[in-house]
Parts: structure tokens; sequence; C-alpha cells
């Protein structure tokens, strides 16, 4: 079975890079962890050991365990880790009965019922001038409930358009999402479809088209419907949500804009389903996903070469440095000294940069320097998301969705693909689910 999106993320962005993790004994990043965490435990009385519970298992907790030890190298205390692809009722199991984990990195979702019931512990209350220093101030309102900063982001995947530089003939960058979209209905028109867009995950098939509707939406509606969205607040019915899927069908999933037609993209695995871009010849010249696309498609994907992206282009240019994610955050579930420091290491530039030095995923971190990624491909989502002052992170449905309304969400793409008549019935079945 597919993974879900956040674990596929995780472990295709070491393939894209090609570059193993730098380690403690050679990399000049370590040394910088270490002095932070010295400094962050002066004075306090930290406990010998703190419980972290995760999504991230395997080559990623390892990653993860690599940073955590620059924490125990400066305070003596020892992270103990344990990655879980079961995490969310692990946690839950846990608080219930009253015996959680320090911390526990958990979906925002989940995070945020937590902070509502007053679980979490609140990071502004100890660390706020530092967390709105180092994230971009919609990402921190997205971690933030009735004035309270409930967690932190540590690694987080960006969306973009990917396209082979030596085969793709649009704008680059387009100006807008008409540009994009005109180019593609001129291609059509002569019997090209530009679009790779597999969707084929078991059951979550349908999430690539669903998070490709999240995008559109963003970039045609803006930060404040989307946010509203995500919160059920606003309804699936709405006729937002509806333009937001009939734009998906119109310009990326008509049978003369997609590779292999719709039904071809609903039965093609999203392992095999974007090599397209890189293949001789090329089946399509672009693919709106997150980060991870070039680690899916592997050794033939070179960044720098046949492989590039862009940042999502705007329908309305109002919404232009709005961009949307995926992550987790972590958040703390014990409010002891070792748990604030903990919190607060994670949160520094110098534990950040570490962790970006590890070349696995992006980082947070809006103050961690491009330079400390290695990877061509890292090395460029950062400098056009992270590095970027103009570039605020919003959360939508793609992150706050509760399960049930996730799944519904996937079973409505791949409905409208085979039925767009249908729409209006698959929105009335994913709004059940918040109702």
């Amino acid at each position: 079975m597919i993974k879900p999106t956040r674990y596929l993320a995780t472990t295709s962005l070491l393939v894209l890079t090609g570059i193993a993790p730098a380690f403690a004994q050679d990399n000049p990043y370590y040394d910088a962890a270490v002095a932070e965490a010295k400094k962050i435990a002066a004075g306090k009385d930290l406990a010998g050991s703190l419980e972290m519970i995760g999504q991230a298992s395997g080559a990623e907790g390892q990653t993860l365990q690599t940073v955590y030890d620059a924490f125990k190298a400066g305070t003596g205390v020892d992270v103990r880790y344990t990655g879980s692809p079961d995490t969310a009722t692990v946690v839950q199991s846990r608080v219930q009965a009253g015996n959680p984990p320090d911390v526990a990195d958990i979906a925002l979702g989940a995070a945020l019922n937590y902070a509502k019931e007053g679980v979490t512990l609140d990071l502004s209350s100890f660390m706020g001038d530092e967390l709105s220093a180092n994230y971009n101030s919609m990402l921190l309102d997205t971690a933030t409930y009735e004035g309270k900063t409930f967690g932190i982001f540590q690694h987080m995947n960006t969306f973009m358009v990917w396209y082979n530089p030596e085969t793709y003939t649009g704008p680059n960058p387009p100006e807008s999402w008409q540009a994009l979209s005109d180019w593609a209905d001129g291609e059509a028109a002569k019997g090209n479809p530009v679009w790779c867009a597999a969707q084929g995950a078991g059951g979550s098939s349908g999430f690539p088209g669903a998070q490709m509707v999240d995008n559109i939406f963003l970039k045609t509606y803006g930060p404040e419907l989307y946010a509203q969205w995500g919160k059920g607040e606003l309804a699936w019915t709405s006729p937002e949500v509806k333009g937001a899927f009939e734009e998906f069908g119109r310009t990326i999933g008509a049978a003369d804009h997609l590779s292999g037609g719709p039904i071809g993209a609903i039965s093609t695995p999203i392992s095999v389903g974007y090599n397209g871009l890189t293949s001789t010849p090329p089946t399509c010249q672009l693919a709106l996903w997150a980060a991870w696309v070039p680690g899916l498609i592997g050794e033939t994907a070179k960044p720098g070469e046949n492989i590039d992206f862009f940042r999502v282009p705007a329908a309305d240019p109002a919404f232009a440095n709005y961009e949307l994610y995926q992550a987790s955050i972590s958040v703390g579930l014990t409010d002891t000294p070792t748990t604030r420091a903990f919190l607060e290491f994670m949160a520094s530039d110098a534990a950040q940069s570490y962790l970006a030095s590890q070349n696995r995923w992006p980082v947070a971190n809006k103050n961690v320097p491009v330079d400390a990624y290695s990877s061509v491909t890292l090395h460029e989502v950062a400098q056009k998301f992270f590095a970027n002052p103009d570039v605020e992170f919003v959360a939508g449905p793609n992150t706050l969705n509760a399960p049930a309304t996730s799944s519904a969400y996937y079973k409505a793409v791949v409905g409208y693909m085979q039925n767009p008549k249908k729409l209006d019935s698959l929105l009335q079945s994913v709004q059940a689910t918040v109702e």
C-alpha cells in the first residue's frame, strides 16, 4: 500500500539530492548546533532524557536523530525518538491515558485539536520573540490558537510546477495561471497533452489531484478563503471549491491536456506516473506537485539538467506569493524545563541549519542559509520559497482535513476525473464528512 503523502515526501527527497547526509564528523553546522544547545541549557536543571514520537522512521528517523544528538552533546539530555506510521493513534492513546510523550511530531489538524483541548505547551510564553524572528508570519499563525503558539515546524515540503528544461516549450516562468493555461490549450489543439498527473495510490488514490485542486484554489481565491475551507468554515459545495475543481478538470484533467487521459492517470501508480517528464521521448511537459517529484522519477531526473521547477503561477496576482505546504508539526505535551529547552533548540537557526545540511528536506526556518543545502534542488527550493521574504505559507485542507474528509476528498477527485457531471454530488459527499 502507498504510504501517506507526508511519508512519501520524506522518502523521496534524499533520492532527489543524490547526496548522502553530512553527519557530525564532517559537518560544520554540527558545532553551531551543539553550541546553541549549550546556550539554551545554561543555568537550567534538565532531566537525563526526553521522549519524542514522530512520523518519520527508518532513514528519515535517523536523520532527525542525528540532529537531536547535537542537543544531547550540548546538554547531556538523551532524546529518545521513536518513529511510527501510526503516530496519531499512539499519541492519542498516550494522551488519554495521562502518559503523553514529552514531544510529538504529528499532523497539523491533530495538533490544533490538542491545542483546543489545552493539552499542548504554549511555546509563545517562553520563546515568542524567537519564533517571530525565525518563521514567516502566516506560517506561525497556522501554529497558533487563541494567541498561543502550540508547535513548531521542522522540515516541510512546498508545491511547484515541475518541467524538463530540455523539452519544455511554454512560458518560463509564466506570468499568470492564465498564461500557462493558454499555452496548454494551444498544445492540446496540436495533439500534445502537456500534463503528467498520475493518481494511483491504492486507498489514497486521488490525493495528488486533491493537492493540485488546493493549489488552484489558493492561487485563485486567496489565503483567507483557503484557510476557511481548511477549517470547515467554507462549504465544499461552495462556488469557490466547485470552481477550483472545474479549473483542475479543464486545465490539467481534460483528456486532451493530460498524458494518458483521465482514466490512464487514475490507473497509473504515482511511483512511475511522473517519469514522462524525463523519458525518451517525453510524454508530458509539466507536473504540478510537490518537492518529491524528482525523487519519484529517480535516476533519470538530473536536477539542473532535465528537471527544474517554477512556483505555481497565480490566477489573481494578489495571491502570487501565498503558498501551501505539506508538513507535520512538533508539539510539547509535557511542561518541563527539558521539553522547553528541546523545543527551543528545534526552532533555532542553528538546529534547523544542521537539519538542512542533511539534504533530506527543506526546513521551515526562514533564517537558514541556502548554502546549508548542497543539493541543487533543495538549494533552489530554499531560495525561491524560504529565503524569499515575500512568500507566506497558508494552511488549508491539505494539512487540516480530518482523515474522513481527506478520504472523501481523494475519492471525489477520482470520481470527478471519471465523470465531471457528478461533481455536485461528489462535493456533497465530502461536505457530509464535516457536518
